[in-house]
């Protein structure tokens, strides 16, 4: 490993606990312009005051709100985009590794989706820029879905083995996916995939409990970080649900001394 990947490695992985506690913003190319994230400089505010270990976002707006939080929390450069509404199974390129260096990013994020005929030229870009990141010392993450066009179960625990794999054959460093349900279902997915595994949140609770019950069952049976979004910037108090999740991912807390953690930081945080 080049020195200047395992650097970034460090800045982005927990060193008490070596996961990985993300935020993304990366949303409104993908689902339009969400409440949250209206007001992007508003929503760093809140998002940084919580400490999470990295946020994930687009360039044009990193080139605008991320400067005065260097040194406070890791950049990791999205470089592909999809729409649900546009171009619901292909991520298009968006941005390159050279850029990503440029920013200043400790990691380049890449988007692909599986399952259909779609994910052949997606496949192609993401073994290029696993190239391209790997000269430049550049973690490479990538937020991998069976979402394409053939696909009938996107949480379908073999369907998101597939796609895991897939980015692990190419040299992903960290896989985002999706949750399968259950963790013994997620053991299947971790057991496929010698690369690190990460969880993306999306739809699948309505409360904050909802969402530390499950990642307290993926960190159980080996989840590796979190890359979550809209459940936490559109939460009341977006600070203090991120210091309940490192609680459970840093601390190795149950979900009850999670929720006991968000109480207090609800209590004693300031996020403006």
């Amino acid at each position: 490993m080049f020195l200047g990947k395992a650097i970034r490695l460090n800045r982005l992985f927990n060193a008490g606990s070596g996961k990985l506690l993300a935020i993304t913003v990366d949303h409104p190319i993908t689902r339009g312009v969400l409440p949250g994230i209206v007001d992007i400089n508003d929503a760093m505010r809140k998002i940084v005051a919580g400490q999470p270990d990295a946020i994930t976002m687009h360039k044009g707006i990193a080139e605008k709100v991320f400067a005065p939080y260097a040194g406070q929390v890791s950049l990791i450069l999205k470089s592909t985009a999809y729409s649900t509404a546009y171009h619901p199974h292909y991520d298009t390129p968006v941005a390159d590794v050279e850029e990503a260096v440029r920013f200043g990013a400790d990691a380049i994020s890449v988007g692909m989706i599986v399952g259909g005929p779609e994910q052949t030229a997606q496949l192609t870009h993401l073994g290029k820029i696993s190239k391209d990141a790997a000269s430049a010392g550049m973690p490479l993450v990538a937020h991998i879905y069976p979402k394409g066009s053939m696909v009938k179960d996107s949480n379908d625990a073999d369907a998101v083995a597939y796609a895991v794999r897939a980015g692990a054959e190419l040299g992903v460093d960290l896989i985002k996916t999706f949750w399968t349900g259950s963790a013994d279902s997620f053991m299947k997915v971790i057991a496929a995939c010698p690369a690190k595994v990460a969880l993306a949140g999306g739809e699948v609770g309505k409360t904050l409990e909802d969402y530390l019950k499950m990642t307290r069952e993926a960190l159980d049976v080996g989840l590796a970080g979190v890359t979550y979004g809209r459940f936490v910037w559109q939460h009341e108090h977006p600070a203090a649900v991120i210091r309940s999740l490192a609680a459970l991912m840093h601390d190795n807390a149950s979900v009850a001394e999670a929720l006991d953690v968000y109480r207090e930081a609800v209590s004693t945080l300031t996020e403006r």
